[in-house]
């Protein structure tokens, strides 16, 4: 079955969906780059309804109905030239925060924080946390969540930015080793 991808618009550079096409690649916060595979019909208790197959990585294969793709806040992956951008983004250094590295408030203040900018999905706010943990841990050792958080950002750097210029993930984090050097 092959169905239309219509968009509307997110935020500037990128476009969410209302409906996908099989065999296309979208960006899933939460997941982050999925490839569209194919649509499933399922019976759940009485109904029967339709679901998208969404494939993350290789291993990973989720179910959204096919109602839901808005509130999912899936999008388009960002075209070559904002990944483009984004790459040369991410290897400038950040702006310094006001706030003390070590006061608690602050940590968690930045911790919120970035896990509102992840799960928004948006590439902009995702590349703005691994630009600032990235270059942390070059000056201070990161703390288990700031190193998962920038774990997560890594990963949906890598996925999408491969995906838009075509590159390997690996090449895209070999790219990122350059960063701060």
């Amino acid at each position: 079955m092959r169905l239309s991808m219509v968009s509307r618009t997110s935020s500037p550079g990128e476009r969410s969906l209302t409906k996908l096409v099989v065999g296309s690649r979208v960006f899933y916060p939460s997941h982050g780059v999925a490839s569209v595979t194919g649509v499933e019909e399922r019976t759940l208790g009485e109904g029967k309804q339709l679901f998208y197959v969404l494939e993350v990585g290789r291993v990973a294969k989720l179910l959204l109905p096919i109602g839901k793709v808005v509130p999912a806040r899936l999008r388009h992956i960002v075209s070559a030239a904002k990944a483009r951008e984004l790459l040369q983004r991410v290897k400038v250094p950040p702006a310094p925060r006001a706030e003390a590295a070590t006061d608690h408030a602050a940590r968690k203040g930045r911790a919120l924080a970035y896990a509102e900018a992840l799960k928004s999905g948006s590439a902009d706010r995702y590349t703005e946390v691994l630009n600032e943990l990235l270059y942390r841990s070059l000056a201070d050792k990161l703390s288990a969540t700031e190193q998962q958080t920038l774990d997560t950002a890594r990963g949906y750097f890598v996925g999408e930015i491969g995906a838009a210029l075509k590159l390997t993930p690996a090449e895209v984090a070999a790219d990122l080793l350059t960063v701060g050097g």
